[in-house]
């Protein structure tokens, strides 16, 4: 689930973070980065409750006004908390371990599960759903993903409640969205605890491209910093963003150690980086200026890739 975007994200915010307290010892930055990806991982396997806790919510609510004797019971209070594919979700392994071990108190307690479990009810989605009369596996699948894109992707409520819990959490979310409904999408009927999540990382190599990445990208400062000087034209270095620096410098350090990696993939990635976390030219100037450095480490024979 980790995969390389989220991996140059989680670096360049390690690294940025390691100047910022003074320049630590590598272990600390090692310990810094881990921390950070366990969290990303936690983030995907909290999301993925979300639904979980609107069925739980929802059959509280049910129970609790049957047993104050109310008669009129909701057909959609009935099929949310019935919803056949939370119930395959909620019997998850993976998921009910991680469940098991962390307390979700914080989560099931909030206004914003109760007032989402309001709309949810008369959402669009729901009335689709209704009227559709069609209660499957697959039908109930569906409504959830549509539930997830409405409730969860863009909810200010929602990101600020995540943010008081963990602070790596804030920034992840958009991209831990996607994840999280492709998961989603994979679920089979039939499969119960057995469907597997996605794993931390996809394979053995993106783990080791994660710790290389910071370590290389860390040794890269005083190469760093004779490129930027050398082709800053421009730009008084002194008066540089230091986060578009450090992308800089993680972005050479990318294209000189990893020659398996195309150097139009590189730039691309960071220059998105660039757009995402720092200022509005942020994006046009890291452009040109890994493109004027991969010209200048090839001239010199140092880069080992197609310009």
């Amino acid at each position: 689930m980790i995969n390389r975007v989220l991996i140059r994200l989680k670096v360049v915010q390690v690294i940025y973070a390691y100047y910022q307290n003074g320049g630590q010892k590598t272990a600390a930055a090692d310990r810094e980065l881990a921390q950070s990806i366990d969290s990303a991982y936690s983030l995907y396997k909290t999301l993925l409750f979300i639904p979980v806790a609107w069925s739980r919510q929802i059959s509280r609510q049910l129970a609790r006004r049957k047993r104050m004797g109310e008669t009129h019971i909701s057909r959609r209070e009935e099929l949310m908390a019935d919803n056949r594919f939370i119930r395959q979700l909620e019997t998850n392994n993976e998921l009910d371990l991680f469940v098991r071990n962390n307390d979700m108190e914080w989560l099931m307690d909030s206004d914003w599960l109760n007032e989402t479990c309001s709309l949810i009810l008369q959402s669009d989605a729901m009335e689709e759903y209704i009227q559709a009369e069609k209660f499957d596996f697959e039908a109930d699948k569906e409504l959830c993903r549509k539930l997830y894109k409405t409730f969860v992707e863009d909810s200010d409520g929602l990101d600020s409640l995540l943010e008081e819990q963990n602070i790596y959490w804030n920034g992840d979310k958009e991209l831990i969205d996607s994840f999280v409904l492709k998961t989603i999408r994979l679920f089979e009927d039939g499969k119960a605890g057995e469907q597997p999540l996605k794993s931390e990382f996809r394979d053995e190599d993106d783990r080791r491209f994660a710790i290389d990445l910071l370590h290389y990208g860390l040794e890269m400062a005083p190469e760093r910093e004779k490129e930027v000087a050398a082709n800053c034209r421009r730009w008084d270095p002194s008066r540089l963003a230091f986060l578009d620096v450090i992308i800089i410098q993680v972005a050479m350090a990318e294209m000189l150690h990893f020659s398996q990696i195309p150097l139009k993939v590189t730039i691309n990635e960071y220059v998105d980086l660039a757009k995402s976390l720092s200022t509005p030219a942020s994006g046009s100037f890291v452009n040109g200026m890994l493109d004027t450095i991969a010209k200048d480490l090839s001239a010199q024979g140092r880069l080992n890739k197609e310009l």
